[in-house]
């Protein structure tokens, strides 16, 4: 079975599009020189993501507005649709996106493009603090099919919720990718033993196992507004391993897989023979104290 090269990417950002534009277009060309099929660069790694999520900062909304694109015909997007095409491989990258019919909507967005061009896009559903007074919720999980496999993709707090991945996972996704703006807790101390860097290496390992796909993480590094970014930015397999790791520096992490075999394998003979897809049962709605449904 073919092997595909996977790379993901720990960047810092900042608050000026075009130095963010040329700085993944230099990571892009990297990972091509690494043989790379698909590289994964940050949440809002073209715009920066907000300098809090429980501060409003409304010159950063400004900001926001002013430099939203439209996908995938805005300036910046384009070049770095075009950048795939021209390596030949994919890539996934975060951005506010614009409502191409108004101007005030705006959303965290994901594109995916690859050697033919602009794939898709995926709008953050889950919007932790400040972000619900910035952008609108997008709706819908979708995956998508392409040479290297089914793409779905999902954005930083989406992690949180089981339903984001296993929605992905049972639309057929076998690479789940996850831009990132993932904070310490503690900005000062900016420490590996820190309890949000735990917690995102939960949440990732966890996701990948229960849905027995490959993971892919991209997350910001060094400070930036208020908050600080651990990179971290992982390749995670099918059994919740970690196969590669920035760890909390800039730069590219990457491997070397069959993304076929390794999930056969994990579906039918790593643990103890257990699919978890074939296996699982939707629980029935309910009304219950946060949401209501059918009993």
């Amino acid at each position: 079975m073919p092997s595909t090269t996977i790379a993901t990417v720990s960047m810092p950002v900042v608050y000026d599009p075009d130095t963010n534009l040329t700085v993944m277009l230099g990571r892009i060309r990297e990972a091509a020189e690494l043989g790379a099929d698909l590289v994964v660069l940050p949440e809002q790694a073209l715009h920066g993501y907000l300098t809090d999520t429980l501060s409003l900062d409304f010159d950063n909304v400004r900001y926001q507005q002013r430099n939203a694109e439209t996908v995938p015909n805005g300036s910046r997007v384009s070049a770095l649709v075009e950048a795939a095409v021209e390596q030949s491989l994919h890539v996934v990258f975060g951005l506010t996106e614009r409502d191409h019919q108004y101007a005030d909507i705006l959303y965290n967005t994901v594109v995916l493009a690859g050697p033919d061009g602009y794939i898709g896009r995926y709008r953050k559903v889950h919007q932790p603090g400040d972000e619900k007074h910035v952008y609108h919720p997008g709706s819908a999980f979708p995956v998508f099919d392409t040479g290297i496999g089914r793409i779905g993709m999902l954005i930083c707090y989406d992690k949180c919720f089981p339903e984001s991945t296993r929605a992905l996972a049972l639309q057929g996704a076998e690479i789940l990718v996850m831009p990132t703006a993932w904070a310490y807790d503690d900005a000062d101390a900016a420490a590996d033993d820190d309890i949000r860097v735990d917690q995102y290496t939960l949440f990732g390992r966890v996701r990948a196992l229960e849905n027995q796909a490959w993971m892919v993480e991209s997350n910001v590094v060094a400070p930036q507004g208020n908050l600080n970014y651990h990179g971290h930015s992982r390749i995670i397999d099918p059994n919740g391993v970690i196969r590669a790791d920035t760890g909390p520096a800039e730069g590219i992490a990457h491997v070397t897989v069959d993304i076929e075999d390794t999930i056969q394998r994990a579906r039918g003979i790593d643990y103890i023979g257990y699919h978890f897809l074939k296996d699982y049962v939707p629980v029935p709605a309910t009304i219950g104290r946060y949401g209501a449904g059918t009993e």
